[in-house]
């Protein structure tokens, strides 16, 4: 990693840029608080490897820069979705069924990452959150199948 996680509370524009995610703009302003306090800003380098287990328990936001989310078929890294700024990683996390995916730095990128349990009871709370997340994770899995044949 490029340099060490870091509270995302308080920074202004980690603040507004999580605020004006479509993802959070259905919260109301104290679950957007309770998020954002628990929201740990990241960066990496282009190339490094930024999650590669099922059992991470982070979502990430891409705040800048681009990273891809790989899936390995027969020792092969297939490239399943490119994610740019405001897109998500780890919404399966959050729904219960997480992919045994990699996500990959492909520029220098920045990341505001919340833990899945949070992000979880946020969606529980929150309806048009978890319906959201549920399409995400529907065309990611039809874009992935396309991609991988079948």
């Amino acid at each position: 990693m490029s340099s060490p996680p870091r509270a995302a509370w308080g920074d202004l524009a980690a603040t507004a840029f999580v605020e004006s995610n479509v993802l959070f703009r259905s919260l109301d302003g104290e679950a957007r608080r309770d998020l954002l306090q628990v929201a740990r800003l990241e960066d990496y380098e282009a190339g490094e490897l930024i999650a590669a287990d099922a059992e991470d328990e982070r979502v990430y936001l891409v705040r800048d820069g681009s990273a891809a989310v790989l899936l390995d078929r027969a020792g092969v890294a297939v490239e399943v979705a490119h994610l740019e700024h405001g897109a998500f990683f780890g919404e399966g996390r959050v729904l219960g069924s997480p992919v045994a995916g990699a996500l990959v730095a492909r520029t220098d990128v920045s990341l505001v990452t919340f833990p899945a349990s949070v992000l979880g009871a946020v969606a529980e709370r929150f309806p048009k959150v978890r319906k959201l997340l549920e399409a995400v994770k529907a065309a990611r899995e039809k874009d992935a199948a396309q991609r991988l044949g079948g």
